[in-house]
């Protein structure tokens, strides 16, 4: 992906959370190609591979982790590890959470307990654990990958939806907490994506896809690129933001 000159990262260490397959290749290599050294955790050893893959294939010093994360003490563990491998840390991207697409009359406790973990607790505990860093330097970057649900509702999506509304309100708590403290916060909010390289044509016989002003579904590499400039110095006045990669979708009537 062509990275702009004044968007570079060189130099820079980052931390890319919560990948999974499809995602993690092209978070992680983006960010390696715009010079950053990058660190991949995730539950997915599978996907943590690809990130780590893509990295060096960049080019770039790569670390890879895997893990459960329901803990602070083994998120606060994994930062310290990654500053050692990657010798810093000025970058965290928290990536995409997990979906649970069910009516709330049938959502146990249980399934409300393991979204809101995946969704909005792991990228409170790897904010807090990665923002003590950056405070301690006066300087971090971090990008909160969000859906379009934070924005609006969905029939069967209750959980899924208000653990994407919690991740976009921490983004900006957060961005007015840190902000004289040198850490900038921002999202990046996806709609309905194709992880499977489905030809638009095939794409185009869902109603989903009529539905969507682009007529046809997101890619992770549509997200990336905006990925890489909010962490870089390019947007140095921009925090507390959720930029939407929607195809149109929240702009529909």
């Amino acid at each position: 992906m062509p990275i702009p000159a004044e968007w570079s990262l060189a130099g820079r260490k980052a931390l890319v959370t919560g990948v999974t397959r499809g995602w993690a290749a092209t978070l992680a290599g983006a960010l390696a190609e715009a010079g950053a050294d990058v660190a991949v955790a995730g539950t997915d050893s599978e996907a943590v591979r690809e990130g780590v893959g893509a990295v060096r294939a960049a080019g770039r010093r790569a670390f890879g982790t895997t893990g459960r994360w329901d803990s602070a003490e083994a998120v606060d563990q994994a930062v310290q590890q990654v500053v050692g491998e990657l010798l810093g840390l000025q970058i965290l991207v928290n990536g995409p959470g997990a979906a649970l697409g069910k009516p709330l009359a049938s959502t146990t406790d249980d399934e409300w307990a393991a979204v809101l973990d995946a969704n909005l607790m792991a990228p409170v505990r790897w904010c807090r654990a990665a923002g003590a860093h950056f405070l301690s330097q006066g300087h971090g970057r971090i990008v909160n990958v969000v859906s379009v649900l934070a924005d609006r509702g969905m029939a069967n999506s209750t959980a899924y939806a208000a653990t994407q509304a919690g991740t976009q309100a921490l983004t900006q708590s957060l961005a007015l907490e840190w902000a004289r403290a040198g850490v900038r916060v921002n999202g990046v909010g996806i709609g309905w994506y194709d992880l499977d390289g489905l030809p638009i044509e095939e794409q185009q016989k869902e109603r989903l896809v009529r539905y969507l002003p682009l007529r046809r579904k997101g890619r992770p590499a549509d997200a990336a690129a905006l990925i890489v400039y909010l962490a870089s110095d390019a947007c140095s006045f921009v925090t507390g933001q959720t930029v939407y990669v929607d195809g149109g979708a929240l702009a529909h009537a």
